[in-house]
């Protein structure tokens, strides 16, 4: 039994093994953790768990050396949650004892993991010794039984007459590339400013549409909703082993009285059922964001715990309450600087609240 520090995307075992795993996610994919590295310039410290020469277990992790937030090792940033991969309770263990070594030896301040440890029979190792926060959740679309059986699963009045409404109102819904990356950025900026949350850079979403192509496994691909040929809300969507997932959103609150979001989601969940896929993935919520909550709950989701694990045990940086004095502060200035300025500070401190 042996526990190596690997590079995914220059040893093909990674990917392969994760391609007989039933819990591995697009956050797992050598393609993803290449991006992530790469574009926070973190170095890869991820494990391979190895028995007799076979591929037994893997775990994303990276280092985050950072001025402003401290040294950590985290799986993974950017990534709503990811998590050990394993065959069994002994491989899920090892993978841990040693992330927890690596955490001592580069001095980090703490180890964080972001949902426990799945193992290839369904169940869960709950971490010995973690801090457990339980600040997230996610809700998911069941996509069985065809596109008519899942409309009727959403709210009737909440959603389904809303996506109707928004179709009269004259809003379409299509799939882009590359050439519209500007205009759904520029509905991405307006949405963070509204939230008061910086932005991640223009380089990032570049990237994501370079790599991850309609070619490309996993796969993104960005939609837009449009109102006389005017983009007014936006969403890239990943796709990866019979699940999509709404990743990053856009929208232009000036235009909110034609409710281009649902027209646009539906689209997305449509083409995930054409495609084959088995969930709709809505992405995590913080559980003190009650209007977002109640928002996924009327498409005919399903809530799944998403529980972060801190070694040692207290919360880390990516917890952050919505009611804490910082967390207003934060916010508050946001919305009220200029625009260039958001973009200019996003680039530079992004990398450190991955």
């Amino acid at each position: 039994m042996t526990v190596l520090v690997v590079e995914p995307w220059t040893d093909a075992r990674w990917d392969a093994y994760l391609a007989s795993h039933p819990r591995a996610t697009v956050y797992h994919t050598s393609a993803w953790i290449r991006l992530v590295c790469e574009i926070g310039r973190y170095p890869s410290l991820c494990l391979l768990h190895e028995r007799d020469g076979r591929a037994t277990g893997v775990l994303p992790l990276v280092a985050v050396d950072s001025r402003l937030t401290g040294r950590r090792i985290s799986t993974l940033p950017f990534s709503d949650t990811c998590f050990a991969l394993a065959d069994d309770e002994e491989a899920a263990i090892a993978l841990l004892v040693e992330a927890r070594a690596m955490r001592a030896r580069r001095g980090a301040s703490f180890y964080e993991m972001r949902g426990a440890p799945a193992l290839r029979d369904g169940r869960d190792v709950e971490p010995a010794g973690f801090a457990r926060s339980s600040h997230f959740a996610n809700y998911v679309v069941p996509l069985a039984g065809g596109t008519e059986a899942v409309r009727k699963s959403f709210s009737r009045t909440a959603v389904r007459q809303t996506i109707t409404k928004g179709a009269r109102l004259g809003v379409t819904v299509r799939a882009g590339g590359p050439s519209d990356l500007d205009a759904f950025y520029a509905l991405y900026l307006r949405l963070r400013r509204r939230h008061g949350i910086p932005p991640q850079p223009h380089s990032l979403f570049e990237q994501v549409l370079a790599r991850m192509g309609p070619a490309d496994t996993p796969r993104a691909t960005l939609y837009l909703a449009e109102h006389e040929r005017v983009a007014i809300a936006g969403l890239v969507v990943f796709r990866y082993a019979g699940v999509t997932y709404a990743k990053y959103e856009g929208a232009d609150e000036t235009r909110r009285d034609l409710v281009p979001l649902y027209p646009l989601i539906w689209r997305t969940i449509e083409d995930a059922i054409q495609a084959g896929d088995r969930l709709y993935d809505f992405g995590r919520t913080a559980t003190d964001n009650p209007g977002l909550n109640e928002f996924k709950q009327r498409w005919g989701t399903t809530r799944v715990e998403l529980p972060y694990y801190f070694d040692p045990p207290r919360e880390g940086v990516s917890v952050v309450r919505s009611d804490s004095l910082k967390y207003r502060i934060f916010t508050t200035a946001f919305r009220r600087m200029p625009a260039s300025w958001s973009i200019r500070i996003g680039r530079r401190i992004f990398r450190h609240f991955g």
